[in-house]
C-alpha cells in the first residue's frame, strides 16, 4: 500500500520538511535481542539521499541513548534526539534537558530496584538508560502471556515522581514530565526557523504521546495497527521505504 493521496499532497506542498522518524519498529525491525536492530542498507541509503536533499532535514527520535542511536543509524547529515528527546544534536548546538543529571541519578537507583524485583523472572532483562529504565520481557514467555504482575511489582517500587509506561514487550520507568519526543521535535522546528513543517513517523506508545503533543502542527504517521492519534497510517515497516521514496520524488532536484 502506498502512502495516501492526502498525505502525498501534504508532503509535496511542504517546501521545508523536518522528517522525524522513530528507530525501533519504524526504521529497524524489532528483534528479541535489543542489541540486534540495525538500519538496513537500503533504508540507510534512502535516508542519506534525503539528508542531502534541499529543503529536507532528517531527525531520528528514539528512547535509545544518543550514542547507541548514532551508531545504529549512520546517516551523514542526520540529527538525533535520544532518551525520548532529552538530548538533541545535529540541529543547532548540542542540547540536553536541564533536569537530566538529577534524572540520571534516579534512574540508577530505580534500575537496581527493578533488577531485584525481577530477579526470579527468567528472561526479564533490565536496561538502565540515561534517564529511564526499560524492563524487557520479550524473552520471558510467562511474562509475555500476562505482563500485569510484573507491572504491579514495578509499581511497588519507590517511584516518587516516576511512572510505569507501556512499550512493545517492555515496561519503562520514566519521569512524570512534560517532555518527550513531541517536545523535542518542536524544539528542532524552533531551531530551524520559520517555514519548516514537521512530519513524524512512529509505531510505539511514546510515539503516540508525540503524536498527541504535535497535533495538527505536524504530519503524523502511525506504522502498524492499533489505536492512534496520528493523522495517517502505514500498514507496516515496509511502507516506510515507499514513504521515503514519495518524499524524495516530491522534492525539487
Amino acid at each position: 500500500m502506498s502512502p495516501s493521496a492526502a498525505l502525498r499532497r501534504e508532503l509535496a506542498k511542504s517546501p521545508r520538511l523536518l522528517l522525524a522518524l522513530d528507530f525501533d519498529g519504524t526504521l529497524a525491525r524489532l528483534r528479541r535481542d535489543r542489541r540486534a536492530p540495525r538500519l538496513p542498507a537500503g533504508r540507510r541509503k534512502a535516508l542519506s539521499v534525503l539528508a542531502k536533499t534541499h529543503g529536507v532535514r532528517i531527525l531520528v527520535v528514539s528512547g535509545r541513548a544518543l550514542a547507541d542511536l548514532r551508531g545504529r543509524c549512520p546517516v551523514p547529515g542526520a540529527a538525533f534526539a535520544g532518551d525520548h528527546g532529552l538530548r538533541l544534536e545535529g540541529i543547532g548546538p548540542r542540547w540536553r534537558h536541564p533536569d537530566l543529571a538529577r534524572r540520571r541519578r534516579r534512574a540508577g537507583i530505580l534500575a537496581a530496584a527493578a533488577r531485584a524485583a525481577a530477579k526470579d523472572l527468567p528472561g526479564v532483562r533490565v536496561e538502565r538508560k540515561e534517564a529511564s529504565v526499560a524492563v524487557h520481557y520479550r524473552n520471558a514467555p510467562a511474562v509475555r502471556r500476562d505482563p500485569k504482575p510484573l507491572k504491579r511489582a514495578l509499581e511497588r517500587l519507590p517511584l516518587s515522581g516516576w511512572r510505569v509506561a507501556p512499550g512493545k514487550c517492555l515496561w519503562e520507568l520514566r519521569p512524570r514530565q512534560d517532555w518527550g519526543k513531541g517536545e523535542a521535535i518542536l524544539l528542532a522546528l524552533k531551531r530551524l526557523g520559520r517555514g519548516w513543517k514537521a512530519a513524524f513517523v512512529g509505531d510505539d506508545t511514546t510515539d503516540e504521546e508525540g503524536f498527541a503533543v504535535l497535533g495538527r502542527r505536524a504530519l503524523t504517521v502511525r506504522v502498524g495497527p492499533g489505536r492512534t492519534a496520528a493523522r495517517w497510517r502505514l500498514p507496516g515497516i515496509g511502507s516506510v521505504d515507499r514513504l521515503l521514496a514519495e518524499i524524495r520524488r516530491s522534492r525539487r532536484p
